[in-house]
């Protein structure tokens, strides 16, 4: 069986870096239920920053929806 976990990870312009990530706990059955909480996750987390923060370091958030293959038992 496939589920995904969604991934947000906080990147900057400035640095090309991604150094922050946090996987959020939640498992999905199919890929678009998971893209669509991505989005939905990454204006909540956006929406949390310090604007100044944002501009200094030209943040934003990048998502993923990783499959992982949960074995039947």
């Amino acid at each position: 069986m496939i589920k995904y976990v969604l991934i947000l990870h906080l990147c900057s312009l400035i640095t090309g870096t991604c150094p922050s990530n946090q996987t959020l706990g939640y498992e999905f059955d199919d890929h678009y239920t998971c893209v669509n909480a991505g989005y939905q996750q990454s204006f909540i987390s956006f929406n949390s920053l310090d604007p100044k923060e944002i501009n200094n370091s030209k943040l934003h958030v990048r998502f993923e929806c990783r499959e992982i293959r949960i074995e039947k038992i």
